[in-house]
């Protein structure tokens, strides 16, 4: 089954903030439902993985959610980078969260895995570099990335779109200021 990641911003870079209401974040969500859709419906992609992170890994997943009404057979993993990922988060985000996992067809928590431990770091908590190896767990196991991204290669989005270049994959950059409005 093809297979398609998202990497994208945190609600600070996004314009829209925290609150999902806000005209930006509805317009992105309702602008990633297009995209989405024409994946799905033209190039037969029916398994997605998520960051489960705050902002663009949560809205792509909401918005597949929504789709799963529409079409048939799709497939829902949320790769988070260490267990205690949304620990500091506030309620409302973190009760998202919880639900999204509960909905997920699939929970990895990366740093559990072997060949993305980073030596001498705890398993379930927080490490920066966690981001970047849920990141590259999520490339290495689609067939294209969805990249709602500002073009800034010093953020954590850049970085993933670097790997995924590096790794050959087929990237769907979608410029963040096209998709806010």
């Amino acid at each position: 089954m093809k297979k398609i990641a998202f990497t994208g911003h945190r609600p600070s870079t996004l314009g829209g903030g925290y609150s999902w209401n806000s005209v930006i974040n509805r317009n992105i969500m309702k602008n990633l439902a297009k995209i989405i859709s024409v994946e799905i419906s033209e190039n037969d992609f029916k398994s997605f993985i998520f960051g489960g992170a705050l902002g663009i890994d949560q809205m792509a997943f909401d918005v597949v959610l929504k789709l799963i009404h529409q079409f048939d057979l799709l497939y829902m993993e949320i790769a988070v980078p260490f267990k205690t990922q949304a620990y500091k988060w506030n309620m409302e985000d973190r009760v998202r969260y919880n639900s999204q996992l509960v909905l997920a067809d699939k929970i990895t928590y990366v740093d559990t895995l072997e060949e993305y431990k980073i030596k001498g770091v705890d398993v379930g908590i927080y490490h920066p570099a966690k981001l970047t190896i849920r990141n590259n767990y999520m490339v290495d196991n689609c067939d294209k990335l969805i990249a709602i991204w500002n073009g800034d290669y010093k953020s954590g989005t850049g970085n993933c779109v670097k790997y995924a270049e590096k790794m050959g994959k087929e990237i769907l950059v979608v410029k963040l200021d096209d998709i806010k409005c």
